[in-house]
């Protein structure tokens, strides 16, 4: 019995130094958010956040989110789905002493995770080594309109769920339980981190509207000013980076509403307080979202120079590169037996390229996000004939060299995930590599890592994206070649039998160039030839006339992405008859479009359509005997200034109507207050496509 008091004292006196929000249980709800049904703060919500908060404790190796939300409508049901991203690969490791922090009599504690080591942490080894991560802790409860509750009950084990796994990010996702529209969700769990320290981004603006947050970050304990005194429990270690580099200072890099800023108390801890924070915007061809919330980024550094910081990344960087891709006598064999001696450099290029886009790719369907580079000789790739994206890129770049080309990687931003911002002294943003060859004093970037790429075209995120590149020994800001809209093409071609009754039959032929031909050859990589074929008959079925059946037959090009990809589309129908007059669409492919630029009654977000494209059409309907054009429709031709344009014409004979169209965007990224002008170039392209050939028993003189 004596032993009670003695093991409740270090629990009472960890709990005096807990945050509200993690001191004890879930406080009880108002009466005010059970009765809510609207928020006037955030008029038409699905769902708002009443608090949240984070904390990021490196001392400890351990994050901890806590979030209360308000499920206003069906559509804020989604908000049971919970997300927790965090880092496979943590950037800092400490030498010296780096023993636990706190006993083990409070290792169970909300406050100190159970993650103990003590001694020296091991070398940094980028190729093989990732810190033990885990998501933990999970503790949540569904509480009804009229104030029953219902907790989340199981282990973490059990409740999480693995949605994405990136090279370098981890998701994984919990799920609420009994949600109802005017459910109050209230959950908290903690990611800990084993030895490796992780300065904390905060994404501060949520889909959701954001009542009140507090962000708390607690840096590791070398910039505590308890320890040029010697406090207790405080180590000897020096924080490491990749490169052996001791970290000296913090850098603080935030995008926040204006006249809000992160605080720095007495204790060098770093705190953030808002209100009122709006919902991410909701908007048709938004850019990634990284680029564009508010968010503060917190990296330890050694030195806070900006161009110091991006000059010694990239030199280490450029070194480990080429140690990777040394040359050897296997990759001086590769060139020999691809190339011969006459070969232009030019064409020893593209036969090289050739020979790795043979490779086995690992990395289909997604790009890497990781700048490790891995440990070895790059020519273990083309002996496994294995590799991820990154690594074939290596190999063409061994390759390359190795065949006397110069040749240069590129570290960019993919345009999918982000911008890149050279504030942010941060590498992570820099998560692809392409290739840059100076031939006849011309220079051209290529993507050998992305699977099924032709020679000389860049996957879409990685065309017009920002980066660095290092020539000879100096760093300079690299933006890659943007793409035209001739560079993506679909185009469907072909000709239609009509009878007087109105049935139709025919053969279409439906291809593809560009990023299109990128995704459908590596969807069916993926999934198969069946599943491709699949797609198409669904991205199909949606553009032809309704009743009409356009099954794809067969798909020709499939293994050549030098070649345009053709899909051969069987078609058949009725078309509708009225007093012996058929109406024939004018555009046979574009009977259910609508405008991509839907009516917005404010736009805050940039306008970005990922690449510029050209679509073309052309179809010939044989028309039955003894039948003609009522009336030849106009030809249209009009353009929104350099932006784009339209054309389309058609063509009548004695026994057939041809109609060609072709429509080409060439911009790829608006500001927000340019979003007005396409969409009335858009609605000037359905009023044309939606067009009717009318035709009827020929009398002379018709369609003339």
């Amino acid at each position: 019995m004596r032993s009670l008091p003695a093991v409740c004292v270090p629990v009472l006196i960890l709990g005096s130094i807990l945050p509200p929000a993690l001191h004890a249980q879930f406080a009880p709800p108002s009466k005010q958010e059970l009765e809510m049904t609207s928020d006037p703060k955030a008029p038409g919500a699905p769902a708002v956040v009443l608090y949240h908060e984070e904390k990021d404790d490196d001392p400890h190796h351990f994050r901890t989110v806590y979030t209360r939300i308000k499920i206003l409508t069906e559509a804020g049901k989604d908000a049971a789905t919970v997300h927790i991203t965090y880092q496979k690969h943590l950037v800092f490791n400490a030498a010296g002493t780096n023993s636990s922090r706190m006993a083990s009599g409070t290792a169970n504690h909300w406050d100190a995770p159970d993650i103990n080591h003590s001694g020296e942490d091991r070398p940094f080894d980028t190729g093989s080594y990732a810190g033990r991560i885990e998501v933990a802790a999970i503790e949540g409860r569904t509480i009804h309109p009229d104030g029953t509750i219902t907790p989340l009950a199981g282990a973490p084990a059990d409740l999480l769920k693995e949605s994405h796994a990136g090279s370098a990010t981890h998701e994984m996702t919990f799920n609420m339980p009994a949600v109802e529209v005017g459910s109050i969700l209230e959950y908290r769990y903690q990611v800990r981190y084993d030895r490796f320290l992780g300065a904390p981004e905060w994404i501060v603006q949520q889909p959701w509207f954001v009542h009140r947050a507090h962000y708390l970050f607690i840096p590791a304990e070398q910039f505590s000013p308890e320890r040029t005194r010697g406090g207790a429990g405080l180590s000897n270690s020096a924080i490491l980076g990749a490169n052996g580099e001791i970290m000296t200072d913090i850098r603080v890099t935030a995008v926040l509403p204006p006249g809000k800023s992160v605080k720095q108390d007495a204790l060098n801890q770093w705190q953030l307080d808002l209100t009122d924070i709006p919902a991410i915007p909701n908007e048709l061809h938004a850019p990634p979202l990284a680029s564009q919330v508010y968010r503060v980024a917190f990296n330890y550094i050694y030195t806070p120079d900006q161009k110091e910081f991006w000059q010694k990344e990239m030199s280490a960087w450029t070194r480990d590169v080429n140690q990777y891709t040394a040359p050897t006598p296997l990759l001086h064999q590769a060139v020999a037996e691809s190339c011969s001696p006459s070969d232009t450099p030019l064409d020893k290029a593209r036969k090289l390229y050739a020979l790795v886009q043979k490779i086995d790719n690992t990395d289909i369907g997604r790009t890497s996000t990781t700048g490790l580079i891995p440990r070895g000789s790059v020519e273990l790739v083309l002996q496994d004939k294995k590799g991820t994206g990154k690594e074939i890129t290596f190999l063409y770049l061994a390759l390359a060299r190795a065949a006397g080309l110069p040749a240069r990687p590129e570290r960019i931003s993919t345009r999918e995930r982000g911008l890149f911002d050279p504030n942010f002294l941060n590498t992570d943003q820099l998560d692809a590599v392409v290739i840059a060859l100076t031939l006849d004093d011309k220079e051209i970037v290529l993507d050998p890592g992305v699977k099924t790429a032709p020679f000389q075209t860049l996957y879409w995120s990685h065309a017009g994206a920002a980066g660095i590149a290092m020539t000879n020994g100096k760093v300079e800001s690299v933006i890659t070649p943007l793409q035209d809209n001739k560079d993506n093409t679909t185009v469907r071609v072909g000709t239609l039998t009509v009878t007087p009754t109105g049935a139709v039959s025919g053969a279409l032929k439906v291809g593809f160039t560009g990023q299109q031909a990128i995704r459908l050859r590596q969807r069916a990589l993926l999934s198969g030839p069946e599943a491709l074929k699949a797609e198409l008959n669904q991205m199909i079925a949606a553009e032809v006339p309704a009743g009409f059946s356009a099954q794809v037959e067969r798909v020709a090009n499939l293994d050549d992405p030098a070649k345009q990809l053709v899909a051969i589309v069987p078609v058949s129908g009725t078309l509708a008859a009225t007093a012996g007059r058929l109406i024939l669409p004018r555009l046979f492919f574009e009977t259910g479009e609508t405008n991509p630029f839907p009516a917005e009654e404010h736009r805050s977000l940039p306008i970005d359509l990922l690449y510029p494209a050209q679509d073309q059409e052309q179809i010939t309907y044989i028309l039955p005997a003894g039948f003609a054009l009522e009336s030849k429709p106009d030809d249209t031709v009009f353009k929104w200034e350099e932006n784009a344009a339209y054309q389309l014409r058609s063509k009548a004979d004695s026994n057939s109507v041809t109609t060609a169209r072709i429509i080409a965007r060439g911009f790829t990224m608006l500001d927000a207050k340019e979003y007005t002008p396409p969409r009335d170039f858009y609605q000037k392209v359905i009023a044309a496509d939606q067009q009717q050939l009318v035709v009827s028993p020929s009398q002379p003189g018709k369609g003339q």
